[in-house]
């Protein structure tokens, strides 16, 4: 079994996305509503192996949010080195599990035995204590043995 360790940070604006500079490889969610909703959500979940800007300033589902759109956007914390193999199953399986409106493809079929650990942050990097409603639904921790689902939420303490 896989496992990898994201930490999220966000939500951006498309107009932050461009200070970002080189920052990317890993995987992204975008948030907001499409047209007739009444509650932003995760519409979208992708990873990029290029930089975040690169990928989400041509993205292809991103203009069908059409309202309150917003990037988290997430780097390893585990392994440190990660592969676009990994993050391609950590992609699945949040794919797979949640079934984000705008991905078609993967909800179908039962993603590799992978388990995901994701950690919450603000831009600035402190972290989140409280979960946003627009990921409460995603749990911190979503493990896929073959034939169980494990999931949980993570607290955060100071030390």
């Amino acid at each position: 079994m896989k496992v990898l360790m994201l930490n999220w940070y966000g939500p951006y604006t498309d107009d932050e996305l461009y200070d970002l500079g080189n920052w990317g490889k890993g995987l992204y969610l975008i948030t907001g509503k499409q047209r007739k909703q009444r509650y932003s959500r995760i519409q979208y979940c992708g990873y990029t192996t290029q930089s975040y800007v690169s990928r989400l300033s041509r993205h292809h589902k991103a203009p069908q949010v059409t309202r309150d759109r917003r990037y988290w956007l997430s780097e390893a914390a585990f392994p440190k080195r990660v592969t676009a193999e990994l993050l391609r199953r950590a992609e699945r399986m949040v794919i797979y599990f949640w079934e984000p409106s705008l991905n078609e493809r993967g909800i179908y079929t039962p993603p590799e035995p992978t388990t995901l650990i994701s950690r919450w942050f603000r831009k600035d990097g402190t972290p989140r204590y409280r979960q946003m409603s627009i990921y409460k639904n995603l749990s911190d921790v979503i493990s896929w043995d073959g034939s169980h689902w494990r999931v949980g939420n993570l607290t955060v303490f100071e030390g």
